[in-house]
This record gives C-alpha cells, sequence and structure tokens, in this order.
C-alpha cells in the first residue's frame, strides 16, 4: 500500500491554535498541540490511533505511518494527499486527504477528522471553544426496504427482493455473495456482511474475503430491525405477540434481554413501541391509549445498552371519555415522532391528536410537543419548536452539501444550504436508494404488489449508480421474473477465489517487531551497578511478532 504514495522527505508547515480534543469523554495530552490549517484540525498521529485503539508503527525509510486496530489497517505518508484504508476483504481504498500528513517538531501530524471517520468515529467542533470531539461509539442501521444498498469502503453492497445473494460493486467487477434467503437490512462492519434473513427470521453474517456463511442471532419469531456498532449489535422484534429487544455480543456470541413488552388487550388503540439508538442509549416510546375509557399514557424510556440499566424519562398522560355505546373523546392520544442526537442531548418531537367525538373521523386535531433529554442523566425538560428545530442532528448522514430523495417522476438532490433542489434522473419508477461522496445509487423497478421499495416481488428492476452531479449514470445489474435471474457487471462467484497472501507479511504470518526493530533486544536493567541485557519483552527476544493484518494464516482475511 506504500507503494502507491512514492517518499516524500519535505519540510512541514503550521499553524498555531488553542485547540482541545477529546476522545469518548476524554481530554487527550499532547508533547505536540494540535494545529489548525487550511480548515482542517491536525493531530499528533500515534496520539490519535491510540486513544482510538490502534497499534502504530512509523516506516522511516518510506516516511510513513502505519495504523492497525483488528481488520482496520490505515497507511498515511508525509506530504501526499491521500491515505489508503484495507479491510481485508476490500483490498484496500484510496481515500482523498484536504490536509496532508506532515512533520512537525518531530511528531507526524494528521488531520483528525480524515483518522476518526477512517476508523468509523464521530468527529464534533465546536468553533466557539475550539473543541474537537471524537465519539467512538458510532452505530449502524440497515435498510429494511425490499432493495436496500449500503456503501462500505467504496464498495457497494444490495440485493433484490426474493433473490438469495448479495451483490458487492467495486465500480468494476460484481462478487456474488449466496445470502441462504431473502437478505434485508445490509450492513458491513468489520470484514462482515450483516443481514435479516427474511426466509427464517435470523441475523446472518457472510465473511467478505471467502463468503462463508454463519447465524448470529436466532432468537425471535420476527425480526423487526438491527442496528450494530463494532462488536454490539441491537435487535428489535416479536417473539409470539411479545415486542422485545436484545443485545448481542458478537465477539462471545451472548445475548441479553434489554426491553419486553407484553401484547396489550384488544380493547386499546395503540399496542406497539417505538425505538432510536444514539451512542449506548436506546430510547424507547412505549403508548397505550383505550378506545372507550380510562387514562392514556406515552411513555419515554431511556436503556443504556452497556449497563441493561432502564429509566422512565416521562410518561404523559391523557384522558378517555366515554360519550356512547362506540365512541368517546380523548385528550391526548400518540401518533409519532421525530429525533435528534447531539453529543450531549437527544431533541424529541411528539405528536398526538385530541377529540371531542370519534365519531367525527375528521374532527381529530393534531399537535406537538417538544422535549429535551440530557444523555447524562436521563432529565427532561419541554422546549419550544424553535429550540427543536435549531438543534443540530448529529446522527443524520450527511454528504457534501447535498441530500438525495425521489418522488414518482424523478430522482433529485437537494442544496442543504440554498434549498436550491435539481433533477439528476427523470421518468416514471425510478427510486432513490443510498449515497455516498463517490456514488449515488438509483433502482428502476415495477412491482408486482405494493412499492419496488416494499414490495411483493418484480415485474422487472434494474440498479444503476451515478456520480454526485448526475453524470456517469450506468447500469450495475439488472433481474427479471421472467427468467428469475439477473446479470450484474462482471460478475465474480466469491466460491471460486483462490486465496491471496497477506499484503502486510507478504504470507510468512510474522512482521518484524516494531519496538525493538528485529533485533530482540530489550530496555537493559542495572543490577547492583552492572548493566544486564534483556529481551524485547514484546516479541519474546525473538524479533518477530504475528502479523495484526492476518493473525498469523499469511492469507489475506
Amino acid at each position: 500500500m506504500i507503494s502507491l504514495f512514492g517518499v516524500y522527505a519535505g519540510p512541514a508547515e503550521a499553524a498555531g491554535g488553542e485547540i482541545s480534543v477529546y476522545v469518548d469523554g476524554e481530554k487527550l495530552d499532547f508533547d505536540q498541540p494540535p494545529i489548525a490549517k487550511n480548515g482542517r484540525t491536525l493531530v499528533p498521529v500515534r496520539a490519535i490511533f491510540e486513544a482510538l485503539g490502534a497499534t502504530v508503527d512509523w516506516i522511516q525509510e518510506e516516511q510513513a505511518v502505519v495504523a492497525q486496530r483488528g481488520d482496520v489497517m490505515i497507511v498515511m505518508v508525509l506530504g501526499k494527499d491521500k491515505f489508503v484504508k484495507d479491510t481485508g476483504g476490500d483490498g484496500g481504498v484510496v481515500y482523498d486527504l484536504d490536509v496532508p500528513a506532515e512533520a512537525l517538531n518531530g511528531r507526524t501530524l494528521v488531520p483528525i477528522r480524515a483518522v476518526s471517520e477512517a476508523l468509523d468515529c464521530n468527529v464534533e467542533w465546536d468553533g466557539a471553544t475550539q473543541t474537537v470531539t471524537v465519539s467512538s461509539e458510532k452505530w449502524i442501521d440497515g435498510s429494511n426496504a425490499a432493495t436496500n444498498g449500503y456503501i462500505h469502503n467504496g464498495v457497494l453492497y444490495y440485493s433484490f427482493i426474493y433473490q438469495p445473494y448479495i451483490y458487492a460493486y467495486d465500480g468494476a467487477s460484481t462478487r456474488t455473495y449466496a445470502a441462504g434467503g431473502t437478505p434485508l437490512g445490509i450492513v458491513v462492519n468489520r470484514n462482515k456482511i450483516y443481514y435479516i434473513n427474511k426466509d427464517n427470521q435470523t441475523i446472518s453474517a457472510i465473511s467478505l474475503a471467502d463468503g462463508s456463511r454463519e447465524t448470529v442471532f436466532a432468537r425471535l419469531s420476527k425480526i423487526s430491525d438491527f442496528s450494530i456498532c463494532g462488536d454490539k449489535m441491537v435487535i428489535i422484534g416479536y417473539d409470539g405477540e411479545d415486542q422485545m429487544v436484545y443485545k448481542l455480543d458478537l465477539a462471545e456470541g451472548t445475548s441479553k434481554l434489554l426491553y419486553s413488552r407484553p401484547d396489550e388487550n384488544l380493547l386499546i388503540a395503540e399496542d406497539g413501541s417505538e425505538f432510536a439508538l444514539w451512542k449506548q442509549y436506546l430510547f424507547v416510546i412505549d403508548s397505550v391509549s383505550p378506545l372507550l375509557s380510562g387514562e392514556s399514557s406515552c411513555k419515554l424510556r431511556m436503556v443504556d445498552t452497556n449497563t441493561g440499566d432502564s429509566r422512565v424519562v416521562f410518561d404523559l398522560k391523557g384522558t378517555v371519555t366515554q360519550l356512547s355505546i362506540k365512541d368517546s373523546s380523548y385528550t391526548r392520544r400518540y401518533k409519532g415522532a421525530s429525533v435528534k442526537f447531539d453529543q450531549e442531548n437527544a431533541w424529541f418531537m411528539l405528536q398526538f391528536t385530541r377529540s371531542a367525538d370519534t365519531s367525527n373521523y375528521y374532527g381529530a386535531q393534531t399537535y406537538e410537543e417538544y422535549y429535551k433529554v440530557s444523555l447524562a442523566n436521563g432529565a427532561a425538560v419541554e422546549i419550544t419548536q424553535d429550540q427543536f428545530e435549531a438543534a443540530e442532528d448529529s446522527s443524520t448522514v450527511k454528504t457534501g452539501e447535498w441530500t438525495y430523495g425521489a418522488d414518482k417522476n424523478r430522482v433529485y438532490r437537494t442544496n442543504l444550504q440554498t434549498g436550491i433542489t435539481e433533477t439528476l434522473v427523470s421518468g416514471e419508477n425510478y427510486y432513490y436508494i443510498t449515497n455516498d461522496g463517490q456514488w449515488v445509487v438509483v433502482l428502476r423497478a415495477e412491482s408486482k404488489g405494493g412499492t419496488p421499495v416494499s414490495t411483493k416481488g418484480y415485474k422487472y428492476a434494474e440498479v444503476f449508480v451515478m456520480d454526485a452531479d448526475g453524470n456517469h449514470f450506468r447500469s450495475i445489474n439488472s433481474y427479471s421474473d421472467s427468467t428469475s435471474s439477473s446479470t450484474p457487471v462482471g460478475e465474480v462467484d466469491v466460491g471460486q477465489l483462490s486465496d491471496e497472501l497477506c499484503a502486510v507479511c507478504a504470507g510468512t504470518g510474522m512482521v518484524t517487531c516494531p519496538y525493538c526493530r528485529g533485533t530482540g533486544d530489550g530496555q537493559p536493567i542495572y543490577v547492583l551497578g552492572i548493566q544486564t541485557p534483556q529481551g524485547c519483552t514484546y516479541c519474546g527476544g525473538t524479533g518477530e511478532r504475528l502479523c495484526n493484518g492476518c493473525g498469523g494464516s499469511g492469507r489475506k482475511n
């Protein structure tokens, strides 16, 4: 990967500034303070990588930094405006840097946003206090649409409804993975594809390297959704009529019940719960309202997925009064909600209805209430609509200055700053699927019933990609129900892939110990004034360590 860049040995320039950096709530101390340059914050590379749980090596002859955390390896070279991220199954993806890595006072400084986001962290900048906040708790949700797509490290992963395959398109060719059933909610995390197997209502995982498949969760009769963060997963679904939420430890394979709600009796208007997840906190909106008489309730429950602790943040009450045999009046009946999250608070908009007489269907009035909830202690205060709308939402995925969407006649984009909307694709039966900075993904399809994103099947379907401006619009796969087959671009069957040597150790399974540089020598000690040689404690004096890239197998993960 280093050979992609070449070698740099030029001077560095810097601009100072009093900048504080926090990683998961802990302030970092630097022997070389962070600097601001061209609108970016640069920090010493070893300090930030190690704070994020990565090991760091400096390759002097290449003027390169190599960082490894789990399956992820990152290579940065001084003076170069690109870096490489490799996760084993992706073969290495090159990313652009707004500001190259540079040397200052004997330290290598890198843009903190690029480093943190390469390790799937959230980064926030507070200009008023000159503070950078990095959070490694980044939960990823899968889309449960019939055709869903997820872009990871320059590869688009997607599926067609009722086809037991997941396709991975890298811009030139397509790898086809057997899913063992209809895949929904595709997410790629730590060198595996996770998804809901709709056919048997389990969570499955596919290895990117060889296509091997395993079932990781099978405790519910129906799985509605899941989110994943590193080695943690939260699964929402039903066991019979009971609604449940589980936390799954992917490393240990153990699961824990976080929330359960038995089916209520039939004399209620609402009997389900809605969920939102941010950092380690699961928020549950739980509502009950009788049809004729009694008390309505809308509870907000906050669950810490790390500890399992649960608290009711608030319980908003209402009254239901019977007017006749089958009609009533009511003051507060839950209808829906939207939520925003920042680093310190959750911001809720709760929508309710009220009616003087349920016999008049059109007489119900809709109104909203707004609340701010502290992530630190669960304290809730009522706020105004203006405060809710002004709150920043760190949970939404922002790709540059545009958002993308579709209506019945077009796929479009809208500028976040100006509000200007531009048409990218026009015509019926086009649907927006997903996007990142490289691609916008579009589906053209006609369904047998429902809509092409929630359907009983396709008469035909075709997946297209284009760039963020709508250029280079091209088909990458098409499907016809008449043949029950698809034609992906440059299809490669992962079952036919040969083993590749690990790029880190060239197949040996071992690398030179970065601490003793292969000598096997450690720091000597002095006994009674006499110097006594010691072996390197990191490699046991051998001068070599197991390769982090392959775990000693010599083969690409």
